[in-house]
């Protein structure tokens, strides 16, 4: 089973105070995080700072774009796929994500340290299931 301790998340979330407070639970687990309001400047950190995410965690959509498309966006910069975890308080969504509308892991609103925790645990076993970040 992979551990949560030593993974990178990368966090994308718009509200700095959700933000705060999701980055400083995964560091109390023992995870890097690098995270932001904008999905490009995230990227541009995550290659600053030679990082190698192992987790993203992103709104279902932004408006614009699904967390798909999020996730699609940032494996073709890094260049290898990750999964992603969403959290929403919009059940037409969820509704959505429950009838097969797009990938990922998504969670409901409000939502516990625990169950943040399993999804993440989940999210793992299926990158470890698929292909690793490459090695420098």
């Amino acid at each position: 089973m992979p551990a949560i301790k030593g993974n990178t998340v990368v966090v994308l979330e718009q509200n700095a105070v959700l933000r705060l407070g999701i980055e400083a639970l995964l560091e109390s687990w023992g995870c890097q995080v690098v995270s932001g309001d904008n999905l490009d400047d995230i990227i541009a950190d995550t290659r600053a700072d030679n990082l190698r995410p192992t987790v993203l965690l992103l709104p279902p959509t932004n408006g614009q774009e699904t967390g798909d498309q999020l996730a699609s966006r940032f494996e073709a910069e890094i260049g290898y796929p990750l999964p992603w975890i969403g959290i929403t308080g919009d059940s037409s969504l969820l509704q959505r994500w429950k009838a097969g509308a797009f990938s990922g892991i998504l969670l409901e609103m409000p939502c516990s340290p625990e169950t943040l925790r399993a999804a993440l645990l989940k999210a793992l076993r299926q990158k470890h299931g698929s292909s690793s970040p490459p090695t420098a």
